[in-house]
């Protein structure tokens, strides 16, 4: 038996691009209501015209929020009054050599990529705790349990094997209760994650998948039977060509 997200309320941080963008397209046409998360008002505002357009009778509505700027998370998002699922997407990238980042660079990471999960987290638990069954998805990655070797992204991996810790950590302490938390960790997308970083790989790089297969996979795990947790999901290429 699987959860049915038909009138379900869901958040997506970092929800006008890349992952979080077609996952809220994707919800949409399940007929979930969507909360689009974003640092930009006019993408959010096209994010849920776009909504709108896949399901007129659905609730739509946007965030502005500038997850770099922790001292203003709580107050943007103490606004929602109804949750059932939070799925922390939004994230951003830095690889090379640690000496090459910056002051700037490295708080940023620790801001967006692992204290905004927490914040946002902590912020809408209450809320999040008076749904019927409620989730809590975050969008980790495989550099939070595994370090490269021949290339390194020190300061992510950093923040990345955090949040992997605050997602295993806050499973179990709502272990058998209505909410269920779980990690999705995958491997590198073609999104705009890395050209926003600076990086220039190319469009299609071996290692690199459809995010659609993501958006296919949280799909899954959020619709199991209540009495089940996908605790962790790892998605990487198996075929690098």
């Amino acid at each position: 038996m699987s959860y049915s997200l038909v009138g379900k309320t869901v958040l997506i941080t970092g929800a006008t691009d890349g992952l979080g963008h077609k996952l809220a397209l994707t919800l949409a046409r399940e007929q979930s209501n969507v909360i689009v998360h974003g640092r930009d008002q006019d993408k959010i505002n096209q994010v849920v015209a776009e909504l709108q357009q896949i399901n007129p009778s659905g609730a739509f509505s946007g965030i502005l929020s500038d997850l770099n700027l922790p001292e203003t998370i709580p107050a943007a998002f103490s606004g929602i009054n109804h949750l059932d699922i939070l799925i922390n997407n939004a994230g951003v990238w830095q690889e090379g050599d640690t000496t090459d980042a910056t002051s700037e660079q490295i708080i940023e990471l620790l801001h967006v990529n692992l204290g905004a999960p927490l914040l946002i987290t902590r912020t809408l638990l209450p809320i999040l705790k008076k749904s019927d069954y409620s989730q809590i998805l975050n969008v980790v990655s495989v550099a939070g349990v595994e370090i490269p070797s021949g290339y390194f992204h020190t300061i992510y991996s950093a923040t990345k094997f955090g949040l992997q810790a605050y997602s295993e950590a806050l499973e179990k302490e709502y272990d058998n209760t209505k909410l269920r938390v779980m990690g999705y960790y995958p491997g590198g997308m073609e999104t705009e994650l890395f050209n926003k970083a600076g990086i220039r790989y190319k469009q299609h790089e071996p290692w690199m998948f459809d995010p659609q297969e993501s958006v296919e996979a949280i799909l899954f795990m959020l619709t199991r039977d209540p009495k089940l947790n996908i605790k962790r999901m790892d998605l990487i290429n198996h075929l690098q060509k």
